[in-house]
């Protein structure tokens, strides 16, 4: 489902990826219950029309971050 919103949101400039890349689970000291599972993944993107720039690139990362953030417990960090 992660992969399908980053893909939905960043549009024709991702050219590869979402890679799933990394697992980390947090858990609890006491009881070694998982808390919070974070993910990982390795995105490319690129124009065969010109350069992005940062601000172009930060753009699609925050439709990105603002669509995974409205999943009800998903925060992007």
């Amino acid at each position: 489902e992660i992969k399908k919103i980053i893909k939905t949101e960043a549009g024709e400039l991702l050219v590869r990826g979402p890679k799933f890349f990394d697992k980390f689970e947090k858990k609890q000291k006491e009881t070694g219950k998982i808390e919070k599972v974070s993910y990982a993944f390795k995105m490319v993107f690129q124009s065969q029309e010109k350069t992005l720039t940062d601000e172009e690139v930060n753009e699609i990362m925050n439709k990105i971050t603002e669509a995974l953030n409205s999943k009800n417990a998903w925060e992007v960090r």
